[in-house]
């Protein structure tokens, strides 16, 4: 199947590219604006169309069109796509706010199209870890869980557009980080509403500290974090029970491995070790370390190339998507009251 990339930044270049390329997919043209990124583009895809407008890119043939260019222009661009008769998988967020993501919803059922968002760290080995040992009962009655991305970047990069750029614009850590943050906490511990929200500019630029509470029906709360300016950064995630306390230390080393040019194949790693975190679970002076779950991010394009082959479902549904725009939302409103 023939995929086409609009955005061939850190998203386009090192989440979406080798993960669809991981799955089987052909990386066959990709839309970048400056000279840049058409390069590494070119340099990246030899043999793949390198084209300068999204009106370019729709033309060509393709099976899916991944749109990982700046939030401003999300809609802007899966709108081509749909409007062209494309399936589209759009990167986190899906709209700047609820009633885009809503409105890209409306419009993909108007013209019989497929569309979906790209919430890659749902793939992460310790969410998928976390799911297996909330089905096993190993923690016991589950009460608390607390999620990070902390990061300690106390000036501001001038140019970095997600830290200078308002929120009407796509930037900030609520739109960023929080997003990851809220999708997983929504998919290991079911519907939930927002208890309080903490949404800070401390640099003088976009948001770059912000904590939430959600409250879920399951009688779990989930204590989520997202802040640039945090110098010690806390562990990535603990999780709370009655039997005992999960600690995962780091970041899923998936960004990592990317980054430095390696590739899933065949719709997996071929070292498990390389994307598995380190768990550890405490109760008082008993401490051990659990067998995790290795990391797939390519299992998300893996689950929409059997969805576009069988015309079923995209991974990620409707009404996920936009119950975390819906929260997203709600935080905004809870901040400027």
């Amino acid at each position: 199947m023939r995929a086409g990339i609009v955005g061939y930044g850190l998203a386009g270049r090192y989440f979406h590219a080798p993960n669809l390329v991981g799955a089987g997919f052909d990386v066959s043209a990709i839309c970048a604006r400056s000279l840049e990124k058409r390069g590494l583009a070119h340099d990246d895809f030899p043999s793949a169309t390198i084209v300068n407008s999204i009106d370019e890119l729709v033309v060509e043939d393709l099976d899916l069109i991944v749109v990982a260019s700046t939030n401003d222009v999300h809609a802007e661009h899966a709108r081509a796509a749909l409007d062209a008769g494309i399936p589209v998988i759009v990167d986190k967020p899906l709209g700047r706010d609820y009633y885009e993501t809503f409105g890209l919803f409306e419009h993909a059922e108007r013209v019989g199209g497929k569309l979906s968002v790209f919430f890659n760290r749902l793939w992460d080995s310790d969410t998928l870890s976390i799911k297996k040992i909330l089905a096993s009962g190993e923690l016991g009655r589950v009460f608390r869980y607390e999620s990070r991305f902390e990061r300690y970047r106390p000036t501001l990069n001038p140019n970095a557009w997600r830290e200078l750029t308002d929120e009407s614009a796509g930037g900030g850590l609520l739109l960023d980080l929080q997003t990851h943050l809220i999708a997983i906490s929504l998919h290991l511990f079911g519907a939930a509403e927002l208890s309080h929200a903490s949404v800070k500019s401390i640099r003088g630029g976009a948001d770059d500290d912000v904590v939430l509470v959600l409250s879920h029906e399951s009688g779990v709360d989930s204590y989520l974090m997202a802040s640039a300016v945090i110098g010690s950064p806390g562990p990535r995630v603990r999780l709370h029970g009655l039997a005992g306390t999960l600690e995962v230390r780091d970041l899923d080393h998936q960004e990592d491995l990317l980054r430095k040019g390696y590739r899933p194949e065949n719709g997996r790693w071929s070292d498990a070790e390389l994307v598995s975190s380190d768990i550890r679970i405490t109760a008082g002076e008993r401490s051990f370390t659990y067998p995790s779950v290795p990391g797939n991010y390519s299992e998300f394009y893996s689950k929409v190339r059997v969805a576009l082959e069988s015309g079923g479902p995209f991974p990620i549904s409707r009404d996920f998507a936009l119950e975390v725009a819906r929260i997203i939302d709600q935080a905004k409103e809870l901040h400027r009251g």
